[in-house]
């Protein structure tokens, strides 16, 4: 039976908890994060809600929708009249905070946490709406370098969307060249959005998640404030290890029909011909530089 006043006392204390969001270009890491991040006794961390890329636009939609609708008949029926009030801005961002609130509340339902984390990749370049919206929340942006990114993508891709990536991209260097202009503008806005918030933003590294994932986890433990011990980040380690994950294909062993396809770093040298180096690096070439791949 709905109960208003429940649901939304239920949203009301997820707001008392810790909230963070994890975004990152597509085929940074991400979701290897979010796993990583899910195994501690009390974080839930889930993906892909797709609230700001996805819902936001759709829940502005309707809302200019219905406006249109009332603003005519304020003007023609009942023109004589005050009229009907209408959906503010501000009545748009209560909606959107309280339909996000409900899912991340969802994610506590079989896991008593106090730390609550949700992760989609576009998150990247909708930093500040969400700061908007949960002014105490955190963010971590998860980095990777960006060629290797662009070859995880083509394949990931090539996966789930073979007619569409054929159609459109008549090979990897196509693909990789359109790449890196996103790449580039996604690392930077959340970059940007790093200088404004620093007390509140994490950078993490792929390759550093690789190298060392028990220090860039703990890391990641501290950034958050929740408690851990070394068992707790070690069991972390090894169930959301590349090896658990893929069913027990060690690092650098492929398989393209698997989310989890190779799981190293420096792949793109198998891939990107000098050529495409440059290219990449005469797209993206001072954010390559900043986080240290050149």
């Amino acid at each position: 039976m709905f109960d208003y006043h429940s649901i939304h006392s239920a949203i009301s204390a997820v707001h008392a908890k810790q909230i963070f969001f994890i975004g990152g270009v597509a085929k940074s890491g991400t979701t290897w994060l979010q796993i990583l991040l899910d195994l501690h006794p009390n974080i839930t961390c889930k993906g892909e809600g797709h609230f700001p890329n996805n819902f936001a636009p759709l829940l502005r939609r309707v809302l200019d929708m219905h406006n249109e609708c009332i603003s005519s008949k304020n003007a023609s029926i009942f023109k004589e009249l005050p009229g009907y009030p209408r959906y503010t801005e501000e009545h748009y961002l209560y909606l959107l905070t309280s339909a996000i609130t409900l899912l991340l509340h969802q994610q506590t339902e079989h896991k008593s946490v106090q730390t609550i984390g949700e992760k989609t990749p576009d998150n990247i370049c909708f930093f500040p709406l969400l700061d908007t919206l949960f002014p105490r929340a955190k963010f971590i942006q998860v980095v990777r370098d960006g060629r290797d990114s662009a070859v995880s993508g083509w394949f990931h891709n090539l996966r789930v969307s073979p007619e569409w990536t054929r159609q459109n991209f008549s090979s990897i260097d196509d693909y990789i060249k359109m790449f890196a202009e996103i790449w580039a503008t996604g690392v930077s806005e959340g970059s940007k959005f790093g200088a404004r918030q620093p007390a509140r933003y994490l950078e993490i590294r792929y390759e550093d998640l690789s190298s060392d994932p028990e220090g860039t986890l703990e890391k990641a433990f501290r950034f958050l404030g929740v408690e851990f011990g070394r068992d707790i980040v070690k069991r972390c380690c090894v169930d959301g290890s590349f090896e658990r994950l893929s069913g027990g294909r060690s690092r650098g062993q492929a398989n393209h029909e698997s989310f989890f396809r190779k799981g190293i770093a420096g792949d793109w040298r198998n891939y990107l011909s000098e050529e495409m180096n440059k290219v990449f690096q005469d797209k993206a070439g001072e954010w390559l530089a900043r986080f240290g791949y050149i």
